[in-house]
């Protein structure tokens, strides 16, 4: 491991960077890592035992700093999709201020989680329930996908003026979101086997097809909508109850580490489960659990990688990391702990 004093360097330095990036509107932390690592590669600008402590860094402040966007430019992620509606209507009322300050608590809330079940719960834990549920997680993906289904029930059939209108208005958006579905999993098949880039850097091929670039969207609708806003109330207060972060706290952790452990799984279909699971109740709640969900889902699957007894590959910063350097160490584990509290402090 490399010595202390350059790996906080490092992780400040990573810190820097993902704040940075977190205020543009539609990137995506892991999108900037990879190109950054298809273009100048690791090695030469930083040593590739510190990378994975950049790396740390930069998606500690993503999930903290990103949360100004996604509430100011209605931005989202796969992760902060559940998020949206109610911060919209957070900002709509010129409370947008609170918004963010609701979802910091959760961060905050999630980093304290993380750090704890790291150090206690992880290493004990995680290791025998991984194992045993291993041989059955292709069930486990077709259930979670057969509910995502589910929960998209027919709508708007009651509005046709015959039948077979009727029947078309119910299952339109489930048909659409059947064929996305499938044409996800074409586009997949494809990238996996054509590259562009070079085979230096073609493992980060995967990485900018699926995070982020579909919050562009939002930022082109604002923008070519202008959409009238309140003044919004610079307050550093909030409405909401020791009793509903406790349960959002909860909620967000269960739904985080579903989607931070199991393959496939994003932090916002592990808020889905979750959120039906828990049967979360109000905005402050449900804004609170995802800052939860969102910082475990992140930081949480990358930090599997550190574990001595699992090392697992979580997400496509994991990914991106472990094709260059794999932590080997259990005192790597706990630098790695470490550098999470000090990146959200």
């Amino acid at each position: 491991m490399i010595p202390l004093s350059e790996l906080l360097i490092w992780s400040l330095a990573g810190v820097l960077f993902g704040s940075l990036i977190s205020w543009i509107p539609g990137f995506h932390i892991f999108n900037i890592m990879a190109l950054l690592v298809a273009v100048f590669g690791v090695g030469e600008l930083m040593p590739v035992q510190a990378f994975p402590f950049f790396a740390i860094g930069a998606i500690v402040a993503y999930a903290y700093v990103s949360a100004i966007s996604s509430v100011y430019f209605s931005v989202a992620d796969e992760s902060a999709v559940f998020l949206l509606f109610p911060t919209q209507r957070y900002l709509l009322l010129g409370r947008g201020h609170e918004a963010v300050l609701l979802y910091l608590i959760g961060a905050v809330a999630g980093t304290l989680v993380l750090v704890l079940g790291a150090l206690f719960i992880f290493p004990r834990v995680l290791p025998p329930i991984y194992q045993a549920t291993s041989p059955y997680i292709t069930y486990f993906l077709v259930a979670i996908v057969v509910f995502m289904f589910m929960s998209e029930w027919p709508k708007e059939g009651d509005r046709g003026r015959t039948p077979a209108e009727r029947l078309w208005l119910a299952w339109r958006q489930i048909l659409g979101g059947i064929l996305v579905f499938f044409l996800s999993g074409i586009l997949g098949f494809i990238v996996m086997n054509t590259n562009l880039l070079p085979t230096t850097s073609a493992y980060t091929r995967l990485t900018p097809m699926f995070i982020g670039f579909f919050g562009m969207s939002w930022v082109i609708l604002n923008i070519l909508s202008n959409p009238p806003m309140l003044e919004q109330v610079p307050d550093d207060k909030v409405e909401s109850s020791v009793y509903n972060t406790l349960k959002a706290t909860f909620g967000g952790a269960l739904g985080g580490t579903i989607a931070a452990v199991y393959p496939i799984i994003t932090g916002g279909m592990g808020a889905l489960v979750a959120g039906h699971m828990t049967s979360q109740r109000g905005d402050d709640a449900f804004i609170i659990s995802q800052g939860v969900n969102r910082v475990i889902y992140y930081v949480g699957a990358f930090t599997l990688l550190f574990l001595p007894q699992l090392r697992l590959t979580r997400g496509a910063a994991a990914w991106l990391v472990s094709s260059i350097y794999t932590p080997k160490s259990y005192a790597e584990y706990l630098a790695a702990i470490g550098v999470i509290l000090l990146s959200a402090g």
